[in-house]
């Protein structure tokens, strides 16, 4: 059948259209205050690409004009995929979790990948079919409707794309970014999400990796106000504290004018650089991904990412891991030679440049720079020797993605001696928040941990690393116990130290006793798209961070819809021989029990949720006899593994027995009536083995999976 010349360019812009067009921007719109570039950054490449195929297709469509039905086939072709592309691309877009470079285990989604097959196969068949056997004017109509559907789904996605904050890049020159003075210096190295504890893990067994750190002290009982560098980082940089009290970027942009430490410097007549991930929001921040593409000429990796996002929205499911695998885009991969994916190899990239291009000259009076890296960041994929590892998981991962930050840390180091401004230095190595998913490190023995009143994540979170080097310090890392807040920043520096909102750090380096309160909230992917914050839910801290019992909860939830106070049941009251059932069908009778490890309750059981479970019960009256703990439940036993877990019974600090946690049946334990004092009866069950099912990379399940419980009784023996 004869195609006229502007049918076939049509039919042959219709795949290029969909594929990077539609896909591509049906996924940057929706994610585009989370992507670094811009659509002026890769218009050109974008533009370019769409035409070359576009002609390359049409050419090809010419060639073969005179040759039977090869136009019908290679149109139906076409057509089919590109009608495939639309409907992947809309409405097969199944929810893989966070934008944010997570490992995806592909596993867990064949379902997804024999429904997307079996689509594209009709699809594209019946395409087939409809473009041999159909009439001209019926497929014209057909490539007219696929463009209007293509054009419809763009405006949809821009409509229901959040709303844009303003990128205020500064605009500098990119060499100038390594010039130190001479004489004067502060740098502020902040490494996301380095969780403090581990800091002293790695000083107790790996003291080669801290030697640069001459002249540091570090301040182990230091703890972040928030959970994440949502919150984090702008009340390191102002000060400021965020309770959902207006809409996030108002938040921003009226503390960053009352007070920042970038305007302090600038106040001080020094040159300033605030560059890094995650501030963009800032009017003097320089992103790292910037530096690196200009410094290095890399801007078409820009464009390769965008045709990652694009080809990963648009393929089907049993494809996308040749797109993305084990933490690995495609595209980059091919040109990025032995760099991390992401923000990694970004952060490995700028310190080479910092390292090749550090110079001392005489900028103003002095040089401040604030330096904020992804790494150690999650997922954990970069080794201690900053070589990218995919297979990093728990917490033997992170301890090597953290051993590698602190390596980032020390070439920065070795640098400022090699040019010889360390000296005058006064340097700042921090992060943020902690990691939220790995519990302390050896905060308090298993009881205690599990009765603590808070759970693991709030205090894990909250465990800030700072180390600091005044100028002309020299000697071995020193350590201080000084309650400090990552907020106290500016006052440790002496920018702020006749401002009264030192008045607290004042206090605490002169001995003082300190209360703190720490921000928790749960995020989620959504609130990157929110004007406000989840829920934040205040808890005191009145001891040092490493001690679980340090935390209690607050009075107060913050939320969009204003303060909540938070009213406490009394302690609820057990009756013995009581059955709790700890599933859906209990509706919560088990609830008012629980203190920790246990997570959200499911139909048949709830699942413990790392080493132990704290539960405890007040009595209606003191037991005269020995009491019968039994307990209905199973094991976490993974594939391949014939072994239970280990269960170990505590009860208020005494061991009463030892199960082996496996089959799904009744387990019992005695426990003596002398080693209960009063009414209250403190139960921990000390589990030997969690184990995360599949690894921590995978966000749609952490958990630490122990012991499934169903139900539990206390009785008295007769």
């Amino acid at each position: 059948m004869k195609y006229s010349k502007i049918t076939l360019l049509f039919i042959a812009g219709l795949f290029p259209f969909m594929t990077l067009i539609v896909s591509g921007l049906s996924i940057y719109l929706i994610n585009r205050n989370e992507i670094i570039f811009t659509l002026a950054d890769i218009l050109f490449p974008l533009v370019g690409s769409f035409l070359l195929i576009s002609i390359i297709l049409y050419f090809i469509l010419i060639g073969i004009k005179g040759f039977s039905r090869w136009p019908d086939i290679l149109s139906g072709i076409l057509a089919g995929l590109s009608a495939a592309i639309w409907i992947q691309s809309q409405l097969l877009v199944w929810n893989f979790g966070q934008f944010n470079g997570q490992v995806i285990l592909w596993e867990k989604w064949k379902t997804s990948m024999f429904v997307d097959g079996a689509v594209w196969i009709v699809i594209i068949g019946i395409a087939l079919m409809v473009f041999v056997k159909g009439k001209q004017k019926f497929k014209k109509h057909i490539v007219t409707v696929f463009y209007i559907l293509g054009l419809i789904s763009v405006l949809i996605s821009f409509i229901n794309s959040p709303p844009k904050f303003e990128r205020k890049i500064r605009e500098i020159d990119y060499n100038s970014i390594f010039d130190f003075n001479p004489d004067k210096n502060v740098l502020v190295i902040i490494l996301d999400e380095f969780q403090s504890d581990y800091f002293q893990l790695i000083a107790n067994n790996y003291p080669r990796e801290i030697s640069e750190l001459d002249g540091f002290t570090f301040y182990r009982n230091t703890m972040s106000l928030f959970p994440t560098t949502r919150a984090s980082l702008p009340s390191i940089v102002t000060g400021a504290l965020f309770r959902n009290e207006k809409p996030y970027y108002d938040y921003l942009s009226e503390s960053y004018k009352k007070f920042n430490l970038i305007q302090a410097y600038k106040d001080k007549s020094y040159s300033t650089v605030f560059a890094g991930h995650m501030g963009s929001v800032f009017p003097d921040f320089i992103p790292m991904e910037k530096v690196t593409s200009e410094m290095n000429n890399t801007h078409f990796y820009s464009f390769l990412e965008y045709l990652d996002y694009s080809f990963f929205r648009a393929l089907p499911t049993f494809l996308k891991p040749v797109i993305f695998n084990k933490g690995n885009w495609f595209f980059p991969l091919i040109f990025r030679g032995d760099f991390p994916p992401r923000q990694y190899g970004t952060d490995i990239q700028f310190l080479e440049l910092l390292e090749k291009n550090a110079s001392k000259k005489a900028v103003m009076n002095g040089s401040f720079k604030l330096l904020h890296f992804f790494i150690p960041h999650a997922p954990w994929c970069v080794d201690e020797n900053l070589k990218f590892d995919p297979d990093l998981t728990g917490d033997k991962g992170f301890l090597q993605q953290a051993r590698g930050a602190i390596k980032l840390a020390s070439r920065i180091l070795k640098t400022l001696k090699r040019i010889g401004i360390y000296d005058n230095s006064e340097i700042v190595i921090m992060s943020d928040h902690g990691t939220g998913i790995l519990p302390a490190i050896n905060s308090g023995d298993v009881f205690d941990k599990a009765m603590a009143l808070t759970s693991f994540s709030v205090q894990s979170s909250s465990l800030a690393l700072l180390l600091h080097k005044p100028v002309n310090a020299r000697g071995k890392l020193a350590v201080s116990d000084i309650p400090l807040e990552l907020t106290d920043l500016a006052c440790l520096l002496k920018v702020r130290d006749n401002d009264t909102v030192c008045n607290e750090f004042n206090l605490a380096v002169n001995g003082g006793t300190r209360q703190r309160t720490f921000y928790y909230y749960t995020w989620s992917h959504k609130y990157w798209n929110n004007y406000f914050l989840p829920p934040i839910t205040e808890y005191i801290v009145s001891g040092n961070v490493y001690d679980p019992e340090s935390y209690s909860p607050g009075n107060f939830i913050y939320t969009s819809n204003g303060v909540e106070r938070i009213t406490r049941p009394r302690p609820a009251s057990y009756r013995l021989g009581r059955e709790l059932n700890f599933s859906t069908d209990g509706h919560g009778e088990a609830d008012p029990f629980i203190r920790s490890g246990l997570s959200p309750v499911e139909s048949y059981h709830q699942w413990s949720d790392g080493p132990s479970v704290g539960l405890s019960f007040h009595l209606e009256k003191i037991p005269e006899k020995d009491l019968s703990l039994r307990l209905l439940g199973f094991g976490y036993v993974p594939p391949g593994k014939n072994n239970g877990q280990v269960v170990s019974i505590l009860v208020n600090h005494v061991s009463v027995g030892r199960w082996i946690f496996k089959d799904n049946k009744w387990y019992r334990a005695v426990i003596p009536n002398n080693i209960i004092h009063d009414s209250t009866i403190n139960i921990v069950f000390e589990i030997s083995d969690p184990l995360v099912p599949g690894n921590y990379k995978n966000r749609e399940d952490i958990r630490r999976l122990g012991m499934a419980i169903r139900k539990m009784v206390l009785e008295e023996i007769k």
